[in-house]
């Protein structure tokens, strides 16, 4: 049976965070998501005493909510009780002691994205050719569904398994799948955590780690990892490297449960550094797993899948029965436009490129 799986950062379907458009690793969205994961973090303290309160006022008036006219960028949803009021004798000013008296979060204003560049991340999938398929970027199931029915049919490429359950980023960009086979399971590992030096828990995935359980014919299963580890796109590196050891350390503690010299596992999706970083060692050195770019036939070969030609940030990890049949591995990069390299012609510019990655196959005869 020939078979091919695949994996692909889609940077979603029909809805993504405006900051998010912003090209590769962005010196503006950089230090806008720093500034909301710090407005988050302080939002969720019990009390907003002291200087708590006064660096809540000063991140909100620093993106326009003293004035009424906010930013481009995210709001704040208030759904019961009002964080703050303005007035013209004290400005901005807060309403609540803490996290207990209001309900709310911030949200990131969201954009639609390009019809063509949806249909060309259809092209990318329909040349793929994947019997499954790891969606990294996904806004939802329902989104993922609708791509499905709406893009990818009518491409002749459609799927009639589509899964994806919600994770740990609230920005909706999920890890799902797309196969043409029963998915018959998923372990979720959202709530998976740990506790740092001041005692505070915290998540260890940025998404999570859902295993999926893949019936194929013959009653054999593939076990499929699918990821998507802390980006490089904001916050320190040292502390994006030190989030992202702990993510793959976790996945090779999950891999513990299978046989990876018999069972047919990978381990897939957007790990957001390159091979030699060493926040990828506890994943790439697990015994018995394999980066499918290993492979012989594609020795020589560039193994960049990222927009910047420089890096591969996506993988496709199999265990050894699935490494001993692979029978050809790929890059998809049409999708993009990136000087000296082909693309398809309904690609004219950065406007409607599928995504700035590429997508990863490997043909298996098993």
């Amino acid at each position: 049976m020939q078979f091919r799986l695949a994996t692909f950062n889609l940077n979603n379907l029909f809805q993504r965070p405006k900051l998010l458009q912003l090209a590769g690793f962005s010196p503006t969205a950089r230090p806008v998501l720093e500034d909301i994961d710090r407005l988050t973090a302080l939002l969720a303290l019990d009390s907003y005493a002291g200087q708590t309160g006064q660096d809540i006022v000063a991140l909100l008036k620093k993106y326009g909510f003293a004035s009424g006219k906010g930013n481009e960028w995210f709001d704040l949803n208030q759904a019961k009780g009002k964080l703050f009021s303005v007035s013209k004798q004290n400005g901005l000013s807060l309403r609540v002691g803490g996290r207990g008296d209001w309900l709310g979060w911030v949200e990131l204003t969201g954009v639609t994205v390009d019809d063509e560049a949806s249909r060309n991340t259809g092209r990318v999938i329909a040349a793929a050719r994947a019997d499954i398929l790891g969606v990294v970027e996904a806004e939802s199931r329902p989104a993922l569904d609708r791509f499905n029915q709406q893009v990818l049919r009518p491409q002749h490429a459609d799927f009639p398994h589509v899964l994806l359950i919600d994770g740990n980023d609230p920005r909706g960009i999920d890890v799902g799948l797309y196969s043409r086979h029963e998915i018959r399971s998923v372990r979720s590992h959202v709530d998976d955590s740990y506790t740092d030096t001041a005692g505070h828990t915290h998540t260890i995935f940025s998404r999570d780690c859902p295993e999926f359980e893949i019936a194929l014919p013959g009653n054999k299963t593939l076990w499929w990892l699918a990821n998507h580890f802390k980006s490089q796109g904001y916050g320190t590196p040292a502390a994006n490297d030190a989030r992202r050891l702990k993510q793959t350390a976790r996945v090779r503690e999950i891999l513990g449960r299978y046989n990876l010299k018999k069972d047919w596992v990978v381990v897939a999706g957007d790990f957001n550094a390159n091979p030699q970083s060493a926040s990828l060692q506890p994943l790439l050195t697990v015994p018995h797993l394999r980066d499918v770019f290993a492979w012989p036939g594609f020795q020589g070969q560039p193994r960049w899948t990222y927009h910047a030609q420089k890096q591969q940030l996506d993988y496709l990890l199999v265990s050894d029965p699935l490494f001993a049949a692979l029978q050809g591995v790929g890059v998809e990069r049409r999708g993009m436009l990136v000087k000296n390299e082909p693309h398809f012609a309904q690609v004219t510019g950065p406007q409607n490129e599928a995504s700035d990655h590429a997508a990863l196959w490997a043909e298996f005869n098993l």
